[in-house]
């Protein structure tokens, strides 16, 4: 016998896609919150599975096809004060799914990749119940930190946290962060160089990059080979620069010394360019 997430289907031109999905999301079972606003092209869908948890399809519209977030997310938050209704209510937002990933619908052969995936988390972990659901969204978590220190350690890096951190000449260092967003599930990826005597605490160089500038980054929901490809290609190239090249020549470069976030008032000498600076104010 076939449950309700065995029936889901998709049809085929933006919002046309998202009432035909939305229909058969419905008639599958999925309950849809009561302040969903559709005009708009964000909508979401929820199934409970145990008391606690329910699988969650959420429908975003783009202009090239229907993004689809799907995974399993814990309702916990129902048994918080003030909050009871807020699963009917509001349903559930992208970030917030504890287990979650997704795809974009832009052809037929994606429709069919797209059930098959939705259907594989689904049976996945169905009976999944809240306390363990969690703890593998925390593993899940560990082993993405754990993929970028795999990348990092090589290079000479130590790992604090989130933070890996190199010394460079004299007593200035090199770090490069996994930010977690305030606001999301989500995370910035930054490039630090700063001097350890800095009193406010000041960066020599900061950048911020990430894949398909993508700021911040659903650490859940990006493909894979793209994540591989950021950290194995991007973050290192960048990093190796700043490793292997002496600070006095880094100095040189614009960007490099167009990041000082002192404006060269914060140390005695300072390895950047001075005339090069000057030239800049």
């Amino acid at each position: 016998m076939r449950s309700s997430g065995d029936n889901l289907t998709f049809g085929a031109g933006t919002q046309e896609k998202m009432e035909r999905y939305r229909r058969q999301l419905l008639a599958a079972g999925w309950r849809e919150p009561e302040n969903q606003n559709l005009t708009g092209l964000h909508w979401r869908f929820f199934l409970q599975q145990t008391s606690l948890t329910a699988f969650v399809i959420n429908l975003n519209g783009k202009a090239d096809g229907v993004e689809v977030v799907y995974g399993y997310a814990s309702t916990a938050f129902t048994r918080m004060a003030g909050d009871e209704n807020a699963l009917v209510q509001n349903g559930i937002f992208d970030e917030a799914i504890n287990i979650r990933e997704k795809v974009v619908i832009r052809v037929e052969m994606d429709e069919q990749m797209a059930r098959a995936r939705i259907q594989a988390m689904y049976r996945q972990f169905r009976f999944t119940e809240k306390d363990e659901l969690l703890k593998l969204a925390k593993a899940k978590r560990k082993a993405f930190i754990d993929q970028i220190h795999a990348v990092l350690k090589p290079l000479g890096f130590k790992k604090k946290a989130n933070e890996w951190t190199k010394l460079l000449e004299e007593d200035y260092y090199l770090k490069f962060q996994a930010q977690k967003s305030m606001f999301s599930d989500e995370y910035y990826f930054n490039i630090i160089i700063r001097r350890k005597a800095a009193m406010d605490g000041r960066d020599c160089f900061y950048r911020r990059i990430a894949p398909d500038d993508l700021y911040p980054m659903d650490w859940q929901a990006i493909a894979q080979e793209t994540w591989d490809d950021f950290l194995n290609e991007t973050v290192v190239h960048a990093l190796k620069r700043l490793i292997h090249t002496p600070l006095y020549e880094l100095g040189k470069a614009q960007d490099i010394w167009s990041h000082c976030a002192c404006s060269r008032r914060q140390c005695e000498t300072c390895w950047v360019e001075k005339n090069l600076w000057e030239d800049t104010v």
